[in-house]
């Protein structure tokens, strides 16, 4: 199989599984609702929301990104215009879901009450997770470097004798 194979098969097992967990945690949450340990979590609207503002703001920062790159490429103004656009239509399809009545709980009902709720809930969410990954490859790395180990005495053996060579 080529390389190119290969890259595709990989691409599928990777959207299976987040798709799988994206599911997972969707049945997990309304499974909650059902049993009646949380009040009316709203996952449906949360997902949607994230969902949205997640696409909103990947499309904000690669608009951002082209711009910056804008100077050395001759054909990115098209990539600036697509993401552009992108963000532009992703903020008008969130401003029609919340004004056909898919609000969060606990938030006022307006357009910017709700995108400020969903952003800042993101946006920690995400300072969590490079928080995380921070920590612990920080961790691995003071682990792994500067360390001094004695020699193993099981390189200093003989294979025949199992005795200490002199030298």
């Amino acid at each position: 199989m080529t390389s190119e194979g290969d890259a595709v098969r990989d691409w599928r097992a990777l959207s299976i599984v987040v798709i799988a967990l994206v599911v997972l945690i969707f049945v997990a949450n309304l499974h909650l609702e059902v049993r009646g340990e949380v009040e009316d979590v709203g996952i449906f609207s949360r997902f949607i929301h994230s969902v949205i503002l997640s696409f909103i703001m990947v499309n904000g920062a690669l608009f951002l990104i082209t711009l910056a790159l804008s100077h050395k490429h001759a054909k990115i103004v098209e990539q600036a215009l697509g993401t552009l656009f992108a963000s532009v239509a992703g903020a008008l399809l969130f401003g029609i879901i919340i004004d056909a009545g898919l609000t969060l709980n606990g938030a006022p009902s307006d357009v910017w009450s709700q995108f400020a709720v969903t952003a800042i809930r993101l946006m920690v969410a995400d300072l969590a997770i490079l928080l995380a990954f921070g920590i612990s490859f920080g961790v691995l790395l003071t682990l792994v470097t500067g360390r001094k180990n004695p020699a193993d005495p099981l390189l200093d053996l003989n294979s025949t004798s199992f005795e200490v060579e002199e030298e």
